[in-house]
């Protein structure tokens, strides 16, 4: 990582689609299978890939299953998002739906911490 003459890391304010190129540059030069993201929102997603690398004849075959490729922007494979019985994420899960992009769920049973005594486990919809 860059650093300045004093030892601390340097920053950068790169747009995230510039970032998000370089991964897929990276997945095309066969480094990664595939890339995925963490807490996105719909919106982020749809910022984050436009203008990003197409497959012209992917996208007019609208052939998914290969390379996840929608309106000429590939697609994280997955947005890891925290849901369960609590906060089920059904707009959200809807939405990477129609984009192609998997949800992973983390903390399944419940976040005691912000929901308090209810946990996944012990809700009535979990029998």
């Amino acid at each position: 990582f860059p650093k300045d003459k004093d030892g601390n890391l340097l920053h950068r304010d790169v747009p995230l689609s510039d970032t998000w190129k370089a991964l897929m540059q990276e997945k095309k030069a066969g480094k990664v299978r595939s890339i995925g993201v963490s807490n996105f929102s719909t919106q982020e997603i749809k910022d984050m890939t436009e203008g990003s690398s197409s497959n012209a004849t992917a996208a007019r075959r609208n052939d998914t299953a290969l390379d996840r490729f929608r309106g000429g922007a590939e697609m994280p494979a997955v947005n890891q998002v925290e849901a369960h019985v609590c906060w089920n994420q059904e707009k959200l899960r809807k939405e990477m739906q129609e984009l192609g992009v998997a949800v992973v769920a983390y903390s399944p049973l419940g976040n005691s911490g912000f929901h308090g005594e209810k946990s996944g486990i012990s809700s009535d919809l979990v029998g």
